[in-house]
């Protein structure tokens, strides 16, 4: 049974102190992404752009690492209501990111979770269901409250729309 995906607010959104270059949507530099749940699935979709190719009409891996890392750290922000930092990344590569088969989507769950841990898994795919990559993001997990504290992590409520 499918469900339909509900968009995540971006509470960060506007704060003159927020340059991420992963979902900031006002960076002039930045991938702009934005996500939504499916589920226990956060998912985006995202167009390549010509200035972050490594090879001609090829994405960068580097990008595609980063790609994985954000849609990873939303997963906690949106599935698991805090926030974290990433221990590990280890990404496999799979095709070529060729930019003419984006935009891409981009999708994320939990394998395994703790209290202070989650291991997400992450897939990037074309268009055309060309699988690029996976990743496996290793989170530390803070609680909501020190994620507030350190991060200065607005609360689960807030992404909600």
């Amino acid at each position: 049974m499918s469900t339909t995906p509900r968009k995540v607010h971006n509470p960060y959104a506007g704060n003159p102190d927020y340059r991420c270059f992963g979902c900031d949507p006002h960076s002039p530099i930045g991938l702009k992404l934005e996500f939504s749940v499916d589920g226990q699935r956060v998912i985006s979709e995202w167009q390549p752009r010509s200035d972050l190719e490594g090879y001609p009409g090829v994405t960068h891996g580097g990008i595609l690492a980063t790609l994985a890392d954000e849609v990873g750290a939303w997963y906690l922000h949106a599935v698991r209501g805090t926030a974290g930092m990433t221990r590990e990344l280890h990404v496999s590569y799979h095709a070529p990111a060729r930019a003419e088969q984006g935009p891409y989507r981009l999708e994320a769950h939990a394998v395994e979770e703790d209290a202070k841990s989650s291991l997400i898994e992450v897939t990037i795919h074309g268009a055309d269901g060309t699988l690029f990559c996976t990743a496996r993001c290793h989170f530390a997990v803070f609680s909501e409250a020190v994620a507030r504290k350190r991060l200065d992590f607005p609360g689960r409520e807030a992404f909600l729309p």
